[in-house]
Protein backbone atom coordinates (compact mmCIF):
# COMPACT_ATOMS: atom_id res chain seq x y z
CA UNK A 1 0.00 0.00 0.00
CA UNK A 2 1.72 3.48 -1.29
CA UNK A 3 2.63 6.12 1.76
CA UNK A 4 0.06 8.90 0.90
CA UNK A 5 2.30 12.70 1.96
CA UNK A 6 0.75 14.19 4.50
CA UNK A 7 0.75 17.57 2.18
CA UNK A 8 1.74 20.85 3.90
CA UNK A 9 -0.64 23.57 2.64
CA UNK A 10 -0.34 26.23 4.99
CA UNK A 11 0.35 30.34 3.91
CA UNK A 12 2.39 31.97 5.80
CA UNK A 13 1.53 34.89 4.38
CA UNK A 14 -0.17 37.90 7.13
CA UNK A 15 0.10 34.53 9.56
CA UNK A 16 3.23 35.54 11.97
CA UNK A 17 2.16 33.17 14.45
CA UNK A 18 2.00 30.37 12.03
CA UNK A 19 5.40 31.19 10.76
CA UNK A 20 7.13 31.16 14.13
CA UNK A 21 5.41 27.73 14.74
CA UNK A 22 7.08 26.29 11.65
CA UNK A 23 10.53 27.99 12.21
CA UNK A 24 11.07 26.01 15.79
CA UNK A 25 10.51 22.60 13.55
CA UNK A 26 13.66 20.83 13.16
CA UNK A 27 15.64 21.21 9.71
CA UNK A 28 14.72 18.14 8.63
CA UNK A 29 10.94 18.28 9.30
CA UNK A 30 10.83 21.95 7.73
CA UNK A 31 12.66 20.41 4.32
CA UNK A 32 9.35 17.46 4.69
CA UNK A 33 7.00 20.76 4.79
CA UNK A 34 8.79 21.31 1.40
CA UNK A 35 8.96 18.32 0.07
CA UNK A 36 5.05 17.90 0.54
CA UNK A 37 3.97 21.55 -0.27
CA UNK A 38 0.54 21.49 -1.87
CA UNK A 39 -0.94 24.97 -3.59
CA UNK A 40 -4.16 24.51 -5.08
CA UNK A 41 -3.59 26.79 -7.46
CA UNK A 42 -7.25 27.84 -10.21
CA UNK A 43 -6.07 25.29 -12.79
CA UNK A 44 -5.95 22.54 -9.95
CA UNK A 45 -9.03 23.14 -8.59
CA UNK A 46 -10.58 22.95 -11.64
CA UNK A 47 -9.09 19.86 -12.58
CA UNK A 48 -9.48 18.14 -9.24
CA UNK A 49 -13.28 18.99 -9.09
CA UNK A 50 -13.52 17.76 -12.60
CA UNK A 51 -11.75 14.36 -11.24
CA UNK A 52 -13.74 14.41 -8.00
CA UNK A 53 -17.13 13.90 -10.34
CA UNK A 54 -15.52 11.74 -11.93
CA UNK A 55 -15.24 9.53 -8.47
CA UNK A 56 -18.50 10.62 -7.42
CA UNK A 57 -21.05 13.21 -9.24
CA UNK A 58 -21.73 15.04 -5.40
CA UNK A 59 -21.41 14.31 -2.08
CA UNK A 60 -24.56 12.86 -1.63
CA UNK A 61 -24.20 10.72 -4.57
CA UNK A 62 -22.84 7.34 -4.97
CA UNK A 63 -19.45 6.39 -6.61
CA UNK A 64 -19.32 6.03 -10.04
CA UNK A 65 -18.73 2.07 -11.02
CA UNK A 66 -18.80 -0.14 -13.88
CA UNK A 67 -16.85 2.45 -16.46
CA UNK A 68 -13.04 2.84 -17.80
CA UNK A 69 -11.93 6.61 -17.73
CA UNK A 70 -8.74 8.46 -18.05
CA UNK A 71 -6.58 11.07 -16.62
CA UNK A 72 -4.74 12.44 -18.38
CA UNK A 73 -1.61 15.00 -19.19
CA UNK A 74 2.45 15.41 -19.68
CA UNK A 75 4.91 13.95 -17.81
CA UNK A 76 5.30 16.23 -14.32
CA UNK A 77 1.93 18.63 -15.18
CA UNK A 78 0.98 17.76 -11.63
CA UNK A 79 -2.14 14.38 -12.26
CA UNK A 80 0.00 11.80 -9.66
CA UNK A 81 0.01 15.01 -6.84
CA UNK A 82 -3.42 15.28 -7.83
CA UNK A 83 -4.48 11.94 -7.51
CA UNK A 84 -3.02 11.46 -4.12
CA UNK A 85 -4.58 14.53 -2.67
CA UNK A 86 -8.08 12.92 -3.93
CA UNK A 87 -7.01 9.56 -2.17
CA UNK A 88 -6.50 11.46 0.91
CA UNK A 89 -9.61 12.82 0.81
CA UNK A 90 -10.96 9.36 0.49
CA UNK A 91 -8.70 7.18 2.84
CA UNK A 92 -9.34 3.61 4.50
CA UNK A 93 -12.05 3.53 7.05
CA UNK A 94 -13.99 1.48 9.68
CA UNK A 95 -17.79 1.69 9.34
CA UNK A 96 -17.58 0.80 12.70
CA UNK A 97 -15.26 -0.89 15.49
CA UNK A 98 -16.15 -4.37 14.33
CA UNK A 99 -16.12 -3.77 11.03
CA UNK A 100 -12.72 -4.22 8.98
CA UNK A 101 -11.58 -1.80 6.70
CA UNK A 102 -13.12 -0.38 3.67
CA UNK A 103 -10.65 0.81 1.13
CA UNK A 104 -12.79 3.43 -1.41
CA UNK A 105 -10.00 3.88 -3.81
CA UNK A 106 -6.89 1.84 -4.81
CA UNK A 107 -3.65 3.43 -6.31
CA UNK A 108 -1.61 1.25 -8.26
CA UNK A 109 1.73 3.24 -10.04
CA UNK A 110 2.50 0.66 -12.65
CA UNK A 111 5.75 -0.65 -13.74
CA UNK A 112 7.18 -1.23 -17.24
CA UNK A 113 6.72 -4.86 -18.78
CA UNK A 114 3.80 -5.90 -16.33
CA UNK A 115 0.95 -8.32 -16.72
CA UNK A 116 -2.02 -8.90 -14.86
CA UNK A 117 0.10 -10.80 -11.90
CA UNK A 118 1.92 -8.11 -11.65
CA UNK A 119 -1.36 -5.38 -11.26
CA UNK A 120 -3.52 -8.35 -9.43
CA UNK A 121 -0.57 -8.25 -6.65
CA UNK A 122 -0.32 -4.44 -6.23
CA UNK A 123 -4.13 -4.12 -6.00
CA UNK A 124 -4.20 -6.94 -3.14
CA UNK A 125 -1.78 -4.89 -1.56
CA UNK A 126 -3.34 -1.05 -2.53
CA UNK A 127 -6.43 -2.78 -0.36
CA UNK A 128 -4.75 -3.79 2.36
CA UNK A 129 -3.21 -7.08 1.67
CA UNK A 130 -0.36 -7.16 4.15
CA UNK A 131 0.99 -10.03 2.48
CA UNK A 132 0.23 -11.44 -1.48
CA UNK A 133 -1.70 -14.42 -2.06
CA UNK A 134 -0.54 -16.62 -5.04
CA UNK A 135 -2.81 -14.84 -7.88
CA UNK A 136 -3.11 -16.88 -11.22
CA UNK A 137 -4.45 -19.03 -14.04
CA UNK A 138 -8.06 -18.66 -14.73
CA UNK A 139 -9.22 -17.65 -11.00
CA UNK A 140 -6.86 -14.24 -11.04
CA UNK A 141 -10.35 -11.72 -12.77
CA UNK A 142 -12.20 -13.63 -10.20
CA UNK A 143 -9.87 -13.01 -7.22
CA UNK A 144 -9.41 -8.88 -7.86
CA UNK A 145 -13.19 -8.68 -8.62
CA UNK A 146 -13.88 -10.32 -5.49
CA UNK A 147 -11.26 -8.01 -3.44
CA UNK A 148 -12.85 -4.87 -4.59
CA UNK A 149 -15.99 -5.89 -3.96
CA UNK A 150 -15.42 -7.23 -0.16
CA UNK A 151 -13.22 -4.14 0.25
CA UNK A 152 -15.40 -1.32 -0.97
CA UNK A 153 -13.22 -0.22 -3.64
CA UNK A 154 -14.94 1.74 -5.85
CA UNK A 155 -12.11 3.63 -7.81
CA UNK A 156 -8.69 1.29 -9.11
CA UNK A 157 -6.25 3.49 -10.60
CA UNK A 158 -3.40 2.92 -12.71
CA UNK A 159 -0.96 5.47 -12.36
CA UNK A 160 1.26 5.41 -15.76
CA UNK A 161 -1.04 3.57 -17.44
CA UNK A 162 0.46 4.22 -20.22
CA UNK A 163 3.40 1.49 -19.87
CA UNK A 164 0.09 -1.00 -20.09
CA UNK A 165 0.16 -0.42 -23.57
CA UNK A 166 3.58 -0.49 -24.17
CA UNK A 167 4.27 -3.73 -22.69
CA UNK A 168 4.72 -7.07 -24.35
CA UNK A 169 1.69 -8.23 -26.16
CA UNK A 170 0.86 -11.12 -23.83
CA UNK A 171 1.71 -9.16 -20.67
CA UNK A 172 -0.67 -6.01 -22.08
CA UNK A 173 -3.58 -8.89 -23.19
CA UNK A 174 -4.07 -10.16 -20.07
CA UNK A 175 -3.53 -6.75 -17.56
CA UNK A 176 -6.55 -5.17 -20.35
CA UNK A 177 -8.53 -8.52 -19.58
CA UNK A 178 -8.39 -7.87 -16.15
CA UNK A 179 -9.29 -4.14 -16.41
CA UNK A 180 -12.11 -5.21 -18.13
CA UNK A 181 -13.36 -7.77 -15.81
CA UNK A 182 -13.01 -5.12 -12.96
CA UNK A 183 -15.27 -2.68 -15.13
CA UNK A 184 -17.78 -5.13 -16.27
CA UNK A 185 -18.23 -6.24 -12.53
CA UNK A 186 -20.00 -3.93 -11.89
CA UNK A 187 -18.49 -3.29 -8.15
CA UNK A 188 -15.91 -0.13 -9.10
CA UNK A 189 -14.51 2.03 -11.91
CA UNK A 190 -11.13 1.77 -13.52
CA UNK A 191 -8.70 4.57 -14.35
CA UNK A 192 -6.24 5.26 -16.56
CA UNK A 193 -4.18 8.20 -15.37
CA UNK A 194 -0.49 8.65 -17.69
CA UNK A 195 0.72 10.36 -20.58
CA UNK A 196 -2.02 11.63 -23.67
CA UNK A 197 -0.71 8.16 -25.76
CA UNK A 198 -3.08 6.54 -23.39
CA UNK A 199 -6.23 7.77 -25.44
CA UNK A 200 -4.81 7.18 -28.92
CA UNK A 201 -4.48 3.45 -27.30
CA UNK A 202 -7.77 3.16 -26.42
CA UNK A 203 -8.97 4.37 -29.67
CA UNK A 204 -7.88 0.59 -30.73
CA UNK A 205 -9.22 -1.26 -28.02
CA UNK A 206 -13.70 -0.92 -28.91
CA UNK A 207 -14.60 -3.36 -25.79
CA UNK A 208 -12.89 -1.05 -23.44
CA UNK A 209 -13.68 2.24 -25.05
CA UNK A 210 -17.62 0.95 -24.71
CA UNK A 211 -17.23 0.77 -21.12
CA UNK A 212 -18.23 4.55 -20.53
CA UNK A 213 -16.74 5.96 -23.36
CA UNK A 214 -13.50 6.79 -21.58
CA UNK A 215 -14.59 9.96 -20.22
CA UNK A 216 -11.43 11.68 -19.19
CA UNK A 217 -10.16 14.48 -17.74
CA UNK A 218 -6.91 16.54 -18.71
CA UNK A 219 -4.23 18.73 -16.66
CA UNK A 220 -2.14 20.61 -18.91
CA UNK A 221 1.05 22.78 -18.55
CA UNK A 222 0.31 26.79 -18.56
CA UNK A 223 0.57 28.25 -22.26
CA UNK A 224 3.57 31.31 -21.11
CA UNK A 225 2.93 32.52 -24.56
CA UNK A 226 -1.02 33.27 -23.29
CA UNK A 227 -1.18 36.04 -21.14
CA UNK A 228 -3.49 35.14 -19.13
CA UNK A 229 -1.71 31.78 -18.38
CA UNK A 230 1.32 33.52 -17.92
CA UNK A 231 -0.40 35.34 -14.89
CA UNK A 232 -1.79 31.77 -13.67
CA UNK A 233 1.41 30.71 -13.86
CA UNK A 234 2.74 33.47 -11.88
CA UNK A 235 -0.14 33.33 -9.08
CA UNK A 236 1.39 30.01 -8.85
CA UNK A 237 4.59 30.79 -7.79
CA UNK A 238 3.43 33.48 -5.63
CA UNK A 239 1.31 30.51 -4.05
CA UNK A 240 4.33 28.31 -3.47
CA UNK A 241 5.71 31.55 -1.98
CA UNK A 242 3.65 31.97 0.79
CA UNK A 243 3.60 28.24 1.53
CA UNK A 244 7.51 27.95 1.72
CA UNK A 245 9.14 26.94 5.60
CA UNK A 246 11.04 30.33 5.69
CA UNK A 247 11.26 33.19 7.66
CA UNK A 248 11.32 35.57 5.03
CA UNK A 249 8.89 35.28 1.63
CA UNK A 250 10.88 33.48 -1.40
CA UNK A 251 9.37 35.76 -3.66
CA UNK A 252 9.60 33.36 -6.46
CA UNK A 253 7.37 35.44 -8.58
CA UNK A 254 9.57 38.37 -9.03
CA UNK A 255 9.35 39.94 -12.26
CA UNK A 256 13.11 39.67 -13.35
CA UNK A 257 12.86 35.66 -12.42
CA UNK A 258 10.03 35.26 -15.08
CA UNK A 259 12.36 34.62 -17.88
CA UNK A 260 14.13 32.28 -16.27
CA UNK A 261 11.23 30.36 -14.77
CA UNK A 262 10.21 29.76 -18.73
CA UNK A 263 13.78 28.36 -19.50
CA UNK A 264 13.86 26.10 -16.63
CA UNK A 265 9.56 25.23 -16.34
CA UNK A 266 7.73 26.29 -19.32
CA UNK A 267 4.68 26.51 -17.37
CA UNK A 268 5.13 22.86 -15.66
CA UNK A 269 3.98 22.82 -12.29
CA UNK A 270 5.84 19.28 -11.80
CA UNK A 271 9.11 20.76 -13.05
CA UNK A 272 9.07 24.12 -11.56
CA UNK A 273 8.82 22.00 -7.80
CA UNK A 274 11.74 19.70 -9.00
CA UNK A 275 13.69 22.77 -9.05
CA UNK A 276 11.67 24.86 -5.96
CA UNK A 277 12.21 21.46 -3.41
CA UNK A 278 15.82 21.13 -4.82
CA UNK A 279 16.36 24.88 -4.19
CA UNK A 280 14.47 24.97 -0.33
CA UNK A 281 16.35 21.95 0.67
CA UNK A 282 19.87 24.11 0.40
CA UNK A 283 18.38 27.07 1.41
CA UNK A 284 17.27 25.29 4.87
CA UNK A 285 19.95 23.19 5.38
CA UNK A 286 22.60 26.50 4.97
CA UNK A 287 20.35 28.33 6.99
CA UNK A 288 19.07 30.85 4.53
CA UNK A 289 16.37 33.28 5.74
CA UNK A 290 14.61 32.34 2.21
CA UNK A 291 15.27 30.62 -1.30
CA UNK A 292 17.73 33.01 -2.77
CA UNK A 293 19.34 33.03 -6.58
CA UNK A 294 22.17 31.04 -6.03
CA UNK A 295 20.42 28.26 -4.70
CA UNK A 296 17.63 28.18 -7.67
CA UNK A 297 21.08 28.77 -10.15
CA UNK A 298 22.79 25.73 -8.40
CA UNK A 299 19.08 23.28 -8.66
CA UNK A 300 19.42 24.32 -12.47
CA UNK A 301 23.16 23.56 -12.64
CA UNK A 302 23.17 20.46 -11.38
CA UNK A 303 20.16 19.75 -14.31
CA UNK A 304 22.42 20.83 -16.97
CA UNK A 305 22.98 18.83 -19.86
CA UNK A 306 25.56 17.61 -21.81
CA UNK A 307 26.35 20.36 -24.24
CA UNK A 308 24.13 22.62 -23.35
CA UNK A 309 25.94 26.45 -23.41
CA UNK A 310 23.75 28.23 -20.73
CA UNK A 311 21.04 26.75 -18.21
CA UNK A 312 18.57 29.05 -16.06
CA UNK A 313 19.35 31.06 -13.27
CA UNK A 314 22.76 31.48 -14.45
CA UNK A 315 23.34 35.21 -14.61
CA UNK A 316 20.20 36.14 -11.86
CA UNK A 317 20.94 38.39 -9.10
Amino acid sequence: MIILPNFHEISYANDNQAREEMLRLAPADRQRLAENLLYRYPRFNETYNRLSRLYRPGPEAAPITGQIAGFLGNSRAGKSFMLKALLRENRPFRPDDSAGYVFPMAYIPVMERWGATDAASALFLATGASSVPYIGGKSLESKCVRRVATHGTHTVVFDDAHYIFSAPPAKRRSILSLIKALADSGACSVWLAGLYTIETCMLDESQHLNRGSFPTVHLAEHDLSVPDEQDDYLGFLMGVSNRLPFAENSLLDREEWEQEWKLAANGSVGLTMNIVIDAARQAINDGSPCIQAHHLREACFMRKRIGDLTYPFEKAA
